[in-house]
């Protein structure tokens, strides 16, 4: 089945005076919502409790300064301008960034139109660089981060975090969701719903041109496939579902979005089936039966993800496929005429190739800490849009283009495609002869090697060592039983770290001996 395609016509205002102003019709546009696991923003205090985001390392190396942090938020500022011709999002839905753990005094909040405000004649360049003190260390991740939207141009943003302290006013958990909007924000409204063992889900109320919408930032357990964690998620479900049936008793067409890094699949009962219970398709009741959900009377809710091509269905990976960790899904109230309402397969993935993602693979260009940094996340943005309806009939749906269904006993585990890539693509050896590959220059580049691999599965390259790995198991033993025979082999592999060794990844068994 070929992705569904469908062209969205922007009605735009003729008054110069209304669109100066950013005032529109109710029709004018539709809003573009992105949810993105940014992938561990830390701050620059120089505290972190992940021993990677330290300053330094255990051998006292430069490993996490603010020149990484500049990088970091350079590079997602420059992947939101993606959305929305260059301006980004109207509503981002962010997790993986880090709590506070250098708070003001007496657990005060950092005020951040105050704080840009008062940066405003230095950019972040500058004042994580020449102009870097303590006041800018003690500044919170999502501040540095909003700061970096502005300098890129992405501007008018409010934000909401959910916080949760203890006694002391120290942050429960090392990460916290960000919700970052230019719709305003019913800061009165906002909440931070704890969970036991886990991350607060933090829900944030929109006005959208007069109406509600309720956005909940979720950031769950991870490892998917664990039993004992589905456990701990389970409890992330109920806390949510609960505080769903609250709403729906009191506004029974409520307009909701559930977004984040659920860290589930979409299909978790039927990926997992030795699961009795699942957090998302259970307790939570995401389905794929949108013509169900659009009907209403039902506690079910749609997950965007069956909008998409059943054989494309991926944002992140491993092991060597692909999975749905990311997720957003949407209540009824969201196909009904009244107030806001859901843009028919509207949903997306955020693969831009070169950019985000490798061009011969798909996958996620992960960030990583060599020089001063470098990639995104190993998550890929999701995304959909939602309008506003000029009609008052809330008993009228929305009528539906190929809508989604159930498909769930189709599925199969979605394998990572890697192309040969051309050789343009390649560092090929006349070009890294005599010299050491362990540059900037070098890093996270496609290698052309010739070698003979040792019995510890390496190969010498210019006099330096380098593991060869593989997400394929397969490939990965075949490259184990070459070692230590002399044949010499050659491949295409991508140069990286891990823990601090330098690697090969050869992608694909067509990446050995290559047919070029």
């Amino acid at each position: 089945m070929i992705r569904k395609l469908f062209l969205y016509v922007l009605l735009l205002t003729a008054s110069v005076g209304l669109i100066a102003s950013s005032v529109f019709t109710a029709t004018a546009r539709p809003y573009k919502l992105v949810v993105h696991n940014i992938e561990n923003l830390f701050d620059a205090d120089g505290y972190a409790v992940f021993q990677d985001y330290r300053p330094v390392d255990a051998n006292g190396n430069p490993q996490y300064t603010p020149a990484h942090v500049l990088t970091k938020i350079r590079n997602h500022a420059r992947l939101m301008a993606r959305y929305n011709d260059g301006a980004g999002p109207d509503v981002i839905v962010f997790s993986e960034i880090e709590s506070d753990f250098t708070p003001l005094p007496g657990g005060d909040r950092y005020d951040h139109v105050d704080v840009l405000d008062r940066y405003a004649d230095l950019t972040l360049d500058q004042m994580l660089g020449y102009d870097f003190d303590e006041a800018v260390a003690d500044l919170p991740s999502e501040i540095l981060l909003l700061k970096g939207f502005q300098d890129h141009g992405l501007m008018g943003y409010d934000l909401a975090v959910a916080y949760e302290r203890d006694e002391d006013d120290r942050p429960t958990h090392v990460q916290k969701n960000v919700i970052f909007s230019r719709l305003p924000i019913q800061h009165e409204k906002t909440r931070s719903h704890p969970i036991e063992g886990a991350r607060p889900i933090l829900e944030v109320w929109l006005d959208i041109e007069g109406y509600d919408l309720v956005v909940f930032a979720n950031h769950w357990r991870s490892r998917a496939s664990d039993r004992e964690m589905e456990r701990i998620r389970i409890r992330n479900a109920q806390v949510l579902k609960e505080r769903l049936d609250e709403l729906r008793a009191e506004n029974p067409s409520i307009d909701f979005i559930l977004g984040g890094d659920f860290n589930s699949d979409y299909n978790q009962s039927h990926r997992y089936p030795y699961m009795e219970k699942t957090a998302v398709n259970d307790v939570l009741r995401s389905v794929g039966d949108e013509r169900k959900v659009k009907q209403g009377n039902t506690d079910a809710v749609y997950n965007l993800w069956y909008e998409y091509d059943i054989s494309e269905r991926g944002s992140d990976t491993f092991r060597g496929y692909w999975g749905t960790l990311m997720q957003i899904m949407i209540s009824p109230g969201l196909y009904d005429y009244h107030g806001v309402q859901y843009v028919d397969n509207s949903f997306d993935v955020g693969r831009f190739p070169g950019k985000n993602v490798y061009v011969n693979s798909g996958m996620p260009k992960r960030w990583h800490f060599f020089g001063d940094g470098g990639g995104y996340s190993d998550h890929l943005p999701i995304s959909m849009k939602f309008t506003v309806v000029e009609e008052d009939d809330p008993g009228r749906k929305l009528t539906l283009a190929d809508p989604g269904e159930n498909d769930d006993e189709q599925w199969e585990p979605i394998p990572v495609v890697y192309e040969i890539p051309d050789r343009e693509q390649v560092v090929m050896p006349e070009e890294y002869n005599g010299k050491s590959l362990q540059t900037p220059g070098y890093f996270d580049r496609l290698f052309y090697v010739t070698g003979t691999i040792t019995e510890d599965r390496q190969v010498e390259v210019n006099d330096e060592y380098y593991d060869l790995f593989s997400h394929n198991r397969e490939l990965r033993d075949h490259l184990s039983e070459l070692g230590g025979t002399g044949e010499e082999v050659r491949f295409i592999g991508r140069l990286g770290m891990y823990r601090g060794s330098w690697q090969f990844v050869i992608g694909d068994p067509r990446y050995l001996n290559p047919k070029w």
